[in-house]
């Protein structure tokens, strides 16, 4: 099958980096188009920033640095208030995904796994469904028939890969080996939000009673070099992940495809699913 087009749906600005920034920057190489939407305007990821500020820095500075620097088609947003997806009627945040995928018309969702377990952020789990929902609904012309008004048609959403924190069911195993050192440096460029990371880390050290000078890490937020020890923490977990097929960094998914017709003939489908 020729070139994929990727849809990518998040919560948060640096949610795509952080699990997929490897997989993306390899999709992009092997030349499929990928494209971004963004749920939520994290407003409240920081312990030092003003909203405002906050609102201006992960969305204008940071996320479209992050976006053109992996080489992204294109990057939108929604602006929901951060944190507070649940308090939105599930419907509406559906219908806009439904409407961004009618638009964009992905061969691929890549989401957030709305079976995985321990998943403790609402709006992560919010997303996870409501994107889910909205691509295996997106070409029933029933659904939001006003989309057509806007020349947006129906559009059948053939293959998903999905991710978390705590991943069950791994069925792709994709070697990131070559694109490590793109997907740190794009994570980083989400300076705000890995400044945030850093912060939650500290605290918890703290409140196990670590000595932060014995992990070269300061009690001072901002004095933090966050740059390396994201930089540690991301090729830990990627080497972990490499293991299970013998490649020195890898992510990974949950994948499914083509429904209930790759059930019945599997064998038709073989070289039609994404290859990365």
């Amino acid at each position: 099958m020729g070139s994929k087009t990727i849809l990518v749906i998040v919560a948060h600005a640096d949610d795509m980096e952080f699990m997929a920034g490897g997989t993306i920057a390899k999709m992009v190489s092997q030349g499929m188009e990928v494209h971004q939407l963004i749920t939520t305007n994290n407003e409240k990821g920081s312990f030092t920033l003003a909203k405002e500020e906050l609102v201006r820095k992960s969305r204008e500075e940071e996320a479209r640095a992050a976006s053109k620097f992996l080489g992204l088609k294109g990057v939108s947003f929604l602006e929901y208030p951060d944190g507070e997806l649940t308090a939105y009627p599930f419907n509406e945040i559906r219908e806009k995904f439904m409407k961004e995928i009618r638009r964009i018309k992905p061969d691929v969702l890549l989401t957030w796994d709305p079976f995985a377990p321990y998943e403790t952020h609402p709006d992560h789990r919010v997303v996870a469904m409501a994107s889910t929902e909205a691509a295996e609904f997106a070409h029933l012309p029933l659904y939001h028939p006003e989309h057509k008004k806007e020349g947006l048609g129906p559009h059948y959403v053939a293959e998903y890969l999905y991710f978390a924190k705590s991943p069950t069911d791994v069925n792709k195993i994709v070697d990131i080996t070559k694109y490590i050192e793109k997907k740190i440096e794009a994570l980083l460029m989400h300076k705000s939000q890995m400044e945030l990371t850093i912060g939650e880390i500290v605290i918890a050290f703290k409140s196990a009673g670590v000595d932060l000078s014995s992990i070269g890490l300061k009690d001072d937020i901002q004095s933090i070099d966050f740059r390396s020890f994201i930089d540690m923490g991301i090729r830990t977990v990627a080497a972990r992940a490499g293991e299970k097929i013998g490649a020195h960094y890898a992510e990974v998914f949950r994948y499914n495809s083509f429904g209930l017709a790759k059930q019945v003939l599997p064998d038709l489908f073989k070289d039609k699913e994404i290859k990365i």
